[in-house]
């Protein structure tokens, strides 16, 4: 019985969120793979231990522990990665990849928000941001980025240059020959 009420739980949860994706990303169900998990029924978590790998369309969230917390409304669960690198990879509607990773990704769905810190770097396109604590809001693309309290560091951004292919273009040659009489 005790782990029918279990597999309830589990399936609700996972059943019972979407997040700020591509739309067709609210369509997709999620799943959760590890080499083990515990459920606190009471306080309406889950934790998945090692290798971690969640995926609900183009969203992938990897660490060494997922922690899942039920929302008291749909929608408003609240995902921690943490990991000597978590990451964090969606595919945004205008086609655009967000690739981030840090030491914990703590995802709140109802906000459309992740906050990544510990070494956090959030990389798109053609750039590359570090900090020591790094907000995005999916919803409005914004992104805030800190160092951490006391800390001598300062956030880093690094724009790469584009990688445009360059047309090849040979030097003609002047294939005329003259012939010595």
């Amino acid at each position: 019985m005790k782990i029918n009420k279990l597999s309830l739980v589990f399936s609700a949860l996972l059943f019972s969120f979407s997040s700020v994706a591509l739309e067709s990303d609210y369509d997709q169900a999620i799943n959760v793979s590890s080499v083990s998990q515990n459920a606190q029924m009471k306080t309406n978590t889950i934790v998945f231990l090692q290798d971690v790998l969640l995926t609900q369309g183009s969203i992938k969230i990897t660490g060494d522990k997922l922690t899942v917390i039920r929302g008291t409304l749909p929608n408003h669960e609240i995902m921690i990665a943490d990991g000597n690198v978590a990451t964090f990879y969606q595919t945004q509607s205008d086609g655009k990849p967000f690739d981030a990773q840090a030491n914990r990704i703590h995802y709140d769905i109802a906000k459309g928000k992740i906050t990544l810190t510990g070494n956090a770097q959030v990389k798109q396109l053609d750039s590359q941001i570090n900090g020591s604590i790094i907000e995005y809001f999916l919803n409005t693309k914004e992104l805030i980025v800190n160092t951490g309290e006391g800390e001598d560091e300062r956030v880093r951004t690094v724009f790469l240059p584009a990688q445009f292919e360059k047309e090849k273009t040979e030097p003609t040659e002047d294939k005329t020959s003259t012939q010595e009489e």
